[in-house]
């Protein structure tokens, strides 16, 4: 029996040693052929930049999306943006593993990963991995004082079921999603929320007006109503504290004729700050997607980009809200160095995401992180803009814990974007009417 033990020992010790440690990418900067088939540990901690039902993207860091460090293909050639793409391609291990998807989250890390190479850039195990930061991140901290903004894209929030909210969209479904919105809304505790992806008309925004005064036992919480009846098409809209703030003036559209779809997606209204009397213009934007080639979508942004400079450039001749003070919201559908955010700045709007939180990002696509929900400011609002931070309630989950598939009714995956937090301390000098 002894002997038996002492052989099965040395078998063991034989295995164990057989796994050969490396680091990632050093160790492979030569190719991938002398590791084929053979056990590995990994002793370079590793990122879970991306989640799919049978396997993991593993990096030795947070993979970004290279538009959001060089030009994009659409301004031209780009000899960064190809050296950003071929590092994420380099950079990038896809694990096969047992793992039950919606309790991993994207930037969790995996230290000491044994697994065996079957492909150059593919492993294999049939362990669990063991993951680190796998907990929900903080919200972003901000200062107290001042009036605190949430923009977000709430994914295809419609009262009205079937066509564009998908004919697969049950009353369940719609009631899990409300419930996950309002939960976070509630968490965040902003005192206007500006919103992208809600149905066009009052009946969308006044169900989550109610579910929320509901949550809170107060009626807290209102809408501004754009005067549309409803309709199977994308709007954008603003929901806020009615003890905090109020809304004035007309609201202003980037496009006149109410035929065009983007007519309810770039948008401007004036608020007014209770305690202090101070207004500023929010604007919030919901650009053209980045479906089709990128060549064509980014035009279409583009012809989306010049309305609202126009729409912008009205506002303060014409002194429409009797301030200067812009701050502007919203998923633009671009990067930071795409040409519809550079033709923003270009034009005289800071970029606040670029000052407050240029390493972040607020959606992740093909496990490459970015930030498409964008903020800027005119120059009488960028100085009272104290932070601006993306809340990683939604990017990180894997979609499946989204209200589709009712895996929990938590607040997390409520969207496919995260929310960005703006905190802004209203000052009189910049007000124009005063």
């Amino acid at each position: 029996m002894r002997n038996t033990i002492f052989v099965v020992a040395l078998l063991c010790s034989a295995m164990l040693s057989a796994i050969e440690k490396v680091q990632f990418p050093e160790s492979f900067a030569e190719g991938w052929e002398p590791y084929i088939g053979k056990m590995v540990q990994i002793t370079t901690p590793l990122y879970v930049c991306g989640n799919y039902y049978d396997s993991l993207i593993l990096s030795p860091e947070r993979l970004y999306v290279p538009e959001e460090r060089a030009l994009g293909l659409a301004e031209g050639d780009s000899t960064e943006y190809w050296t950003i793409h071929r590092a994420n391609r380099a950079n990038s291990l896809r694990l096969s593993c047992r793992i039950t998807n919606y309790k991993v989250k994207t930037g969790a890390v995996v230290k000491n990963l044994k697994a065996r190479v079957v492909a150059p850039g593919r492993l294999v195990t049939g362990a669990t991995p063991t993951f680190s930061a796998n907990r929900p991140e903080p919200m972003p901290k901000m200062p107290k004082n001042g009036l605190l903004i949430c923009a977000a894209n709430i994914q295809n929030y419609f009262y009205d079921l079937g066509g564009y909210a998908h004919p697969k969209t049950t009353k369940e479904q719609q009631a899990l999603q409300t419930e996950k919105i309002v939960k976070a809304f509630v968490h965040m505790n902003a005192d206007i929320y500006a919103l992208c992806e809600i149905q066009k008309g009052d009946s969308a925004p006044q169900m989550l007006v109610d579910a929320l005064n509901k949550e809170v036992k107060k009626e807290r919480f209102a809408y501004v109503s754009q005067g549309w009846s409803n309709g199977d098409t994308l709007s954008c809209g603003y929901i806020y504290r009615t003890d905090r703030v109020r809304p004035y003036g007309d609201l202003q559209y980037a496009y006149h004729d109410t035929n065009n779809l983007y007519h309810y997606r770039l948008v401007a209204c004036g608020f007014e700050e209770l305690s202090s009397g101070e207004r500023f213009v929010l604007n919030i934007n919901h650009l053209r997607s980045k479906r089709g080639m990128s060549e064509e979508s980014n035009s279409k942004r583009m012809v989306n980009v010049d309305s609202l400079l126009v729409m912008l450039d009205k506002i303060e001749k014409e002194q429409v809200f009797g301030d200067t003070d812009v701050l502007l919201v919203g998923d633009y559908n671009s990067y930071a160095y795409e040409q519809p955010i550079q033709t923003i700045v270009q034009a005289g709007y800071a970029d606040m995401v670029m000052q407050y939180d240029s390493t972040g990002y607020s959606y992740v696509y093909h496990s490459e992180a970015g930030y498409l929900d964008r903020v800027f400011a005119s120059p009488s609002m960028a100085t009272q803009v104290k932070m601006v931070g993306a809340y990683h309630l939604n990017t990180d989950y894997f979609y499946s814990r989204g209200y589709k598939r009712g895996l929990d009714n938590t607040m997390f995956r409520y969207s496919d974007h995260d929310p960005v937090l703006i905190r802004v301390q209203l000052s009189p000098a910049s007000d124009s009417n005063l």
